[in-house]
């Protein structure tokens, strides 16, 4: 698959450098995980956060105006690399995409026990979900 960096040399673990994949640009929106910053991606209007346990103050305005965010969201308690649910709730309340599907999910979170309580506009992923990405990031 061919990458075209945007700017010449490698992206730095803050760069916010976006890239350009097989014509597509793809922003890199540094997260937490645990200790170490990491990258969630950002495709126009959809963004893929896994992985984190945070958001850095930095990459809150990487995250507007999304359509779709796909989010951490591990289990009920803390965990000291993973947003809990309720820490993933937020952070997407925050986010304010139209719709929000969380992932990464441990065995503990029953999936229609959970989604019947998650606010309107957000659910489990599960296996077998597949989202359409318009053309310019959006959803179809």
């Amino acid at each position: 698959m061919p990458v075209t960096p945007t700017t010449s040399g490698c992206l730095g673990s803050e760069s916010t450098v976006p890239t350009s994949i097989l014509g597509a640009e793809v922003q890199p929106v540094p997260v937490t995980h645990g200790v170490r910053t990491i990258f969630g991606f950002r495709f126009g209007r959809f963004a893929y956060l896994t992985d984190c346990s945070a958001i850095p103050d930095g990459s809150w305005p990487l995250l507007e105006g999304l359509d779709v965010v796909v989010i951490d969201a591990l289990r009920q308690r803390p965990h000291a690399s993973h947003f809990s649910l309720d820490q993933a709730v937020a952070a997407a309340t925050r986010i304010g995409a139209r719709r929000t599907f969380f992932t990464h999910m441990a065995h503990d979170l029953g999936h229609a026990a959970t989604c019947a309580r998650l606010p309107e506009g957000m659910a489990l992923a599960h296996d077998g979900l597949t989202l359409a990405i318009a053309e310019g990031g959006g959803h179809g």
